[in-house]
């Protein structure tokens, strides 16, 4: 692997996410500076110098703590999401095994709401694949790129061609009008 192609896979999350890359920096830097705290305590340094040098490890620590409970949240999220898909591609699969598929006057008869076979039905018009419509019911759920990838153990490449294959075969622009599109639907 190329240096470029690894410092993209940190930054980019094949390897940590841009938080855990900070965690691991204001870690370090509270324990540099607990290292130096204690140097010049032995050294006799002014008592100023010391307190900012306290100050620092303090916001070092507190910064690494709110890190670490976003990340710990995200991941709760994210699983949370790896879940209902899962759930999702299982009833999929069941689905397509009954192909008895009576539409009743609420929704699917594997229990679909009605708004969510009108919203297969479009994916299906504009010939989606299954990967494809992933991606799009993610996207409308607010999921960044990386997010995606992750729940769906793919590359964020592949989630951005995907996603772009979404708009293109939909006729929409972007995020916001697939989202906007997803809202009118279900209020026609």
């Amino acid at each position: 692997m190329h240096r470029a192609d690894a410092l993209s896979a940190v930054f980019y999350g094949e390897f940590m996410t841009i938080d855990r890359l900070l965690m691991v920096i204001f870690l370090l830097i509270a324990f540099a500076n607990i290292s130096d705290v204690i140097a010049d305590y032995h050294m006799q340094v002014a008592t100023w110098h010391l307190a900012i040098e306290g100050i620092t490890v303090v916001i070092s620590i507190a910064a690494f703590i709110v890190l670490w409970k976003r990340v710990l949240g995200r991941n709760r999220e994210l699983q949370q999401v790896k879940d209902a898909l899962t759930r999702h591609q299982q009833r999929e699969r069941d689905s397509a095994e009954n192909q008895e598929s009576i539409v009743k006057v609420d929704g699917d008869e594997d229990g679909s709401p009605a708004s969510y076979t009108a919203v297969k039905s479009w994916f299906k018009q504009w010939k989606l694949s299954p990967s494809e419509q992933e991606v799009a019911v993610l996207l409308i759920k607010g999921l960044s790129f990386n997010e995606i990838a992750e729940v769906r153990n793919t590359k964020e490449k592949t989630v951005r061609q995907q996603a772009s294959s979404v708009y293109a075969k939909s006729g929409l622009s972007g995020r916001n009008n697939l989202s906007a599109w997803l809202i009118e639907t279900l209020l026609d």
